[in-house]
């Protein structure tokens, strides 16, 4: 008697404790509709997925996934229709057969709108143990040279290998009918400047030709005066110094997108460490700012004691580069 008053008790409670979480998802499903009526996408999509996640239902996954295709996330609201269809694939019921067909037509109206993207790995590239993420999340071997479908958004694609040089880039993807590739290099073979000096050379925003500072080499003879190399270092500095205050502040531009970003997490996590680059640029370039700027006080000073027709051999240049602005030389 006792053990079938327990055994009652038990589905009793499970019951008891089951209600709530359907009333919850029914509500978060009701609060999701009158938010997207409202025009609040981001919000309604918010509750559509906590009530999925609450007690998963085909119909809430049907209205989270017209919430995505609204807000823009093509890729991710096709594969929910797709799921939807498959679930209801074999229902006999007339309502789940019409969700079926609901959900069968609007994924195959949505997926040529889908914008994908390559991870092209050539066979010579596909060194033993490579490891390729997109963001945070790996990307398996498989996957590899497919058109995959993403959401609109940076992605910082990145390659890593034992005994190679890790390798990344970002690729922006549209939200609509975009295709983009990213070639994977062989990691063995990364280009290197082996052949040039080893001078000081920090990357800033390309400047126009107009603001590029001529080299000034001093040679025994020369008219120009002892506090030149000074002056061009000084303004080499307040470049790198400038450079580095706009990598900050791109910085924290992406930051405060990454924090708004609510809806797509690939996005958060792009952005994040889109913003982590930039500052680790920006504290690069501005300590070489620094450093740049202490040489020219301390030439200034050390120019300023020695005779009128005293000679520095030395050589400095501001150059355009391929990313941008060069300072270089040696003294």
């Amino acid at each position: 008697m006792k053990r079938a008053i327990a055994v009652v008790f038990v589905l009793w409670s499970s019951v008891a404790l089951a209600q709530p979480v359907g009333a919850q998802a029914e509500l978060l499903c009701r609060q999701g509709r009158d938010l997207l009526a409202a025009g609040q996408v981001a919000e309604a999509c918010s509750a559509f997925e906590d009530s999925q996640r609450l007690q998963p239902a085909v119909t809430t996954l049907l209205q989270l996934a017209g919430c995505r295709e609204r807000l823009g996330q093509l890729a991710t609201a096709w594969g929910m229709f797709l799921d939807v269809a498959r679930q209801t694939r074999s229902a006999a019921g007339a309502t789940s057969q019409q969700l079926h067909d609901v959900a069968r037509v609007r994924a195959q109206n949505l997926e040529p709108r889908v914008s994908r993207l390559t991870i092209n790995v050539p066979q010579k590239s596909q060194v033993d143990g490579l490891e390729i993420t997109r963001g945070k999340d790996r990307v398996d071997a498989g996957l590899w040279n497919r058109a995959l479908p993403v959401d609109g958004g940076i992605y910082t694609i990145t390659a890593r290998a034992p005994g190679g040089n890790a390798w990344s880039t970002q690729v922006t993807v549209a939200a609509e009918s975009d295709i983009r590739t990213v070639e994977i290099p062989d990691l063995r073979n990364l280009p290197r400047d082996l052949d040039k000096p080893a001078v000081a050379s920090i990357a800033l925003p390309l400047a126009p030709p107009s603001m590029v500072v001529p080299a000034v080499d001093r040679a025994p003879g020369s008219s120009h005066t002892s506090h030149d190399v000074p002056i061009v270092l000084g303004a080499g500095a307040l470049a790198l110094l400038g450079g580095g205050l706009g990598f900050e502040l791109r910085a924290e531009a992406r930051y405060d997108a990454a924090k708004s970003e609510v809806t797509s997490r690939p996005r958060r996590d792009s952005l994040y460490d889109s913003a982590n680059t930039n500052r680790y640029i920006a504290e690069a370039v501005a300590a070489s700012g620094l450093a740049v700027g202490g040489a020219a006080l301390w030439l200034y000073l050390r120019d300023s004691e020695h005779r009128p027709d005293a000679t520095i051999d030395a050589s400095v240049r501001v150059v355009p580069t391929a990313t941008g602005l060069a300072v270089s030389g040696w003294f």
